[in-house]
């Protein structure tokens, strides 16, 4: 078995990107478990890159923070030149998650402030 693919990396990959989305929802540990309808201690195994998920909490992670399964295990088939930054795609799909959630006045005003922002960098 590859470096790659071996349990050991697929647990620190997936904890790290998890604590990615954590940290950029700002949501307590308890917060997001119960968000997930997930157990405390279930959701800090995940976390701690001590178990693998299940497919269904999987798919309510992604329904949560709006990311695709190809977003958690990327880096399994990419070379390190070709890897992007993660923090960068994690709040951006955190941003287009919310944007989704709004409705057509709360969607224009969210665009109206993010160009107000890219333009004041």
């Amino acid at each position: 078995m590859s470096e790659k693919t071996s349990n050991e990396y697929l647990r620190k990959l997936f904890s790290r990107k998890l604590a990615l989305l954590r940290e950029t929802s700002a949501q307590t540990m308890e917060a997001a478990a119960d968000s997930l309808e997930m157990d405390v201690s279930a959701y800090y195994m995940l976390l701690s890159g001590k178990r693998l998920p299940h497919i269904q909490t999987l798919l309510r992670l992604n329904r949560k923070y709006g990311v695709t399964m190809d977003w958690w295990f990327k880096e399994l088939h990419e070379t390190p030149s070709s890897k992007t930054n993660t923090r960068t795609e994690a709040a951006a799909s955190e941003i287009l998650s919310n944007l989704h959630k709004l409705d057509a006045k709360g969607q224009k005003t969210l665009l109206g402030i993010s160009k107000v922002l890219a333009a004041n960098k």
